[in-house]
């Protein structure tokens, strides 16, 4: 009687382990991508990156995964569309914030309910979360770097003693990644304010808007006149490409990277645009901020929480996070976060022309185009 007691505990003991090992073990995943609007040509370039990975493990592993996108540069259209996927039900999130602030609450809420989150490009503050990103602090010192080091091959050192204006285009001010590249623009830029007074970083928000951007050269150009802009530094690829270029070309300022009157500009993205503005000579560097790799191990990680059921934790110390092949991007470094709770997976960034030349068909938005 005891021995059939046992046994009869045993076989439920079993069954249990067996129902929770399933519902763990699923063979289809539905996961939210709430992005930036649709036509942004980067993110479009990460969404590529997660459907790329999204194959790789359907095939692999014999899964369904399905993805309900949304895109809106705007909080509350975020919160909304976030919040009615929620509602029918997903296993996953995949998050591009337009300001990180504004989505605590929600991620938090997911973390309590044991539902994962990937945060790229700007993080959720103080949340449970994961984030994949590149440095954008290098990305911004990168760019400044390649402007003062361009002016003091074309001009001689002698521009560092004569009055002008370098012109910063900033995104949104409050977001990290806005944060970190302006401090590696002013990390080339300062010492030689400092030397000199009378050159000035007028920095201007232009929300990521070619327009706006355009306006702000626009009106800098009449109040400082032309002789006196010395380089613009974008914190993206649009606001240099929609706004700066066009600004100059329209005054008459527009030459050739060869040519010592040409005006040094920088962004940060590396979408086709300014690959090819690059060739052309009109836009003198890129840091390049690898959206494809940032899809991929964005996806990857949610993938991993999603099938073993568990969130990742932040490290005891930094790391390695494994990639196959030689990308541009890579190594990726595992490294714990003070500014939320969860490791940052730190892809690198590098530059056009200086690293790889604009045709290099690694670039993602070479990836991009050979894909359409």
């Amino acid at each position: 009687m005891k021995t059939r007691t046992l046994l009869t505990g045993l076989s439920a003991m079993t069954l249990a382990l067996s129902l929770s090992t399933a519902a763990v073990a699923k063979d289809s995943y539905r996961v939210a991508v709430i992005r930036w609007e649709p036509n942004d040509i980067y993110f479009n370039g990460v969404q590529l990156g997660q459907e790329i990975e999204k194959k790789r493990i359907e095939e692999k592993d014999g899964v369904k995964i399905e993805f309900t996108v949304f895109g809106a540069n705007d909080v509350s259209a975020q919160r909304n569309a976030l919040d009615a996927q929620i509602a029918r039900g997903v296993d996953g999130v995949l998050l591009v914030p337009w300001r990180g602030e504004a989505m605590i609450k929600v991620v938090e809420d997911l973390a309590a309910k044991n539902v994962p989150v990937v945060v790229t490009n700007a993080f959720v503050p103080k949340s449970k979360s994961t984030f994949v990103a590149f440095d954008n602090e290098t990305a911004g010192r990168k760019g400044g770097e390649a402007i003062v080091n361009w002016l003091d091959k074309n001009r001689g050192e002698d521009w560092r003693k004569q009055d002008g204006v370098i012109i910063e285009l900033r995104c949104i001010i409050t977001a990290s990644f806005d944060i970190g590249r302006s401090a590696g623009y002013h990390a080339a830029f300062d010492p030689i304010v400092k030397d000199n007074p009378n050159i000035k970083v007028e920095s201007h928000e232009a929300g990521c808007d070619g327009s706006k951007a355009r306006k702000v050269v626009d009106d800098m150009i009449s109040r400082y006149g032309k002789d006196k802009i010395l380089a613009v530094a974008s914190i993206d690829g649009t606001m240099g490409i929609g706004g700066a270029i066009p600004a100059f070309g329209a005054q008459g300022m527009l030459k050739k990277s060869d040519d010592p009157a040409h005006i040094p500009v920088a962004t940060i993205d590396g979408t086709q645009p300014e690959l090819a503005a690059v060739e052309k000579g009109d836009l003198t560097h890129v840091s390049v901020q690898p959206a494809t790799g940032e899809g991929i191990v964005s996806m990857r990680l949610l993938y991993d929480m999603m099938k073993s059921g568990k969130l990742l934790d932040k490290s005891a110390s930094a790391g390695t996070f494994p990639i196959e092949g030689e990308e541009l991007w890579a190594p990726v470094e595992i490294v714990p976060s003070d500014a939320f709770d969860g490791d940052w997976y730190k892809i690198q960034a590098y530059s056009v022309p200086e690293d790889v030349p604009a045709a290099d068909a690694r670039n993602w938005a070479n990836q991009m185009k050979a894909a359409n």
